[in-house]
């Protein structure tokens, strides 16, 4: 149990990559406490993975700067000072300059400004805590072009560089900063946007993972291992890095 005594917030933790985060950080050890507005999946979770440990769900936003500050005061009455911060809470908006302000709006107030004002909630915690790790959410969207995904692929370039300079800003409080950066994943988010392609499934799958060096796509709970790494005292020489779990896609 590699998070044992550890307090651990996930935000974006209800489903897909989030959700196997949260699952991870419960059977290593940690108090583990998630932000969604999937109220339903959240509480679902949340009850399950009680028996099996401390978790808590808190309904609310990353774009709400009151959300955050209650998660982390909800953190701290139930289990004590933050010591991890998963920010993975996203919005899959993906347009190109044909986007509208609105588009635009959603896609940086969650992607971006959220990650930010989570971070600031949590900060202090974790630094009465006497340090800890924060691992953001990127993606190979990061590094590479993508036909019609500017809006997204714009906020996940950012999140690289807003770990180097959390990194660069939080290394005298004893708080390390990563980013986690997944190729393509099998989770509920992708299959809702390919279908929302036409395109048979089995055939984009087939496709994609043609692109990696594994030939195949990738599943949420190997991103959660990675991130659990990163938060782990196995990475205690790491941070302001960002690790490529692709299956080699950007290798080629």
């Amino acid at each position: 149990m590699r998070l044992k005594g550890r307090t651990a917030i996930v935000t974006g933790g209800s489903r897909g990559i989030g959700e196997q985060i949260v699952r991870k950080f419960v059977r290593e050890g940690a108090s583990t406490v998630f932000l969604d507005i999937n109220r339903e999946g959240g509480e679902s979770l949340a009850k399950e993975l009680s028996s099996r440990g401390s978790c808590h769900y808190v309904h609310g936003s990353v774009t709400e700067e009151a959300d955050c500050r209650r998660t982390v005061q909800e953190t701290e009455a139930r289990f004590g000072p933050v010591t991890i911060l998963a920010n993975n809470a996203a919005r899959f908006i993906f347009r190109s300059y044909e986007a509208t302000p609105q588009e635009w709006r959603d896609s940086w107030e969650v992607n971006v400004m959220g990650t930010g004002l989570m971070t600031r909630a949590a900060v202090e915690s974790i630094k009465k805590a006497g340090g800890g790790a924060i691992v953001n959410t990127g993606s190979i969207s990061s590094f590479i072009a993508q036909p019609a995904t500017m809006t997204y692929n714009s906020t996940k370039a950012a999140l690289v560089e807003m770990t180097r300079c959390m990194a660069l800003d939080l290394a005298p409080f004893n708080i390390r900063v990563n980013c986690i950066c997944p190729g393509y994943i099998l989770t509920p988010a992708f299959t809702s946007y390919v279908a929302e392609t036409g395109a048979p499934f089995e055939e984009v799958e087939k496709q994609l993972s043609k692109q990696t060096i594994l030939n195949r796509l990738g599943k949420p709970e190997e991103i959660a291992n990675c991130v659990a790494f990163l938060c782990s005292d196995e990475a205690s020489y790491v941070t302001g890095a960002y690790l490529m779990a692709d299956g080699g896609l950007t290798a080629l």
